[in-house]
């Protein structure tokens, strides 16, 4: 399964303490055991591969408005509801990190992140397992391995200009 990342999350997935993703429900679910292709800045010029990682579980997720400003978020997964905290805990790994603004800094980033999304959200919980093997290597010939993947999972991309400038022709 493809995965793009906005940039402030690169870093996070990159070093491994982002290891989940929200993610809207797919007509084709993604399952456990599923490889993640992980880029930043996907379909752009600046397209980075972060990794490819082992998908884990997939777990349901709910995401509602609770109308209380110190707590904005609630949180079920798999239909069981988290505790503030969790809720917390749940947006900080997944990269809502600026803890310097008082409690439930991280639910508060997350509910700016998601102003416009429709509540309730319904969705997937992706995990992965993180190796750091799994980051790209820089050689040439799997720089050309990495194009001829992504050229495979997303034929419209030919023509590509990737990260390091190389071109898929």
């Amino acid at each position: 399964m493809l995965l793009g990342f906005k940039r402030r999350f690169a870093p996070f997935v990159e070093g491994g303490s982002k290891t989940h993703t929200i993610r809207r429900k797919k007509r084709y679910p993604p399952k456990a055991g599923d490889t993640c292709h992980c880029y930043v800045d996907p379909r752009q010029k600046t397209m980075r591969l972060l990794g490819r990682f082992r998908c884990t579980a997939v777990q349901d997720i709910t995401i509602c408005l609770t109308g209380i400003p110190e707590e904005p978020l609630g949180v079920l997964i798999d239909s069981e509801p988290l505790s503030p905290d969790e809720v917390d805990q749940l947006f900080y790994r997944d990269g809502f990190r600026d803890l310097t603004r008082g409690p439930h800094q991280p639910m508060r980033q997350a509910a700016e992140f998601w102003a416009n999304a429709e509540f309730p959200f319904h969705g997937d919980l992706v995990h992965w397992e993180f190796k750091d093997a799994a980051r790209p290597a820089s050689s040439a010939t799997e720089k050309k391995s990495v194009a001829a993947e992504f050229q495979r999972l997303v034929p419209s991309a030919r023509n590509a200009v990737f990260y390091d400038g190389t071109e898929n022709a």
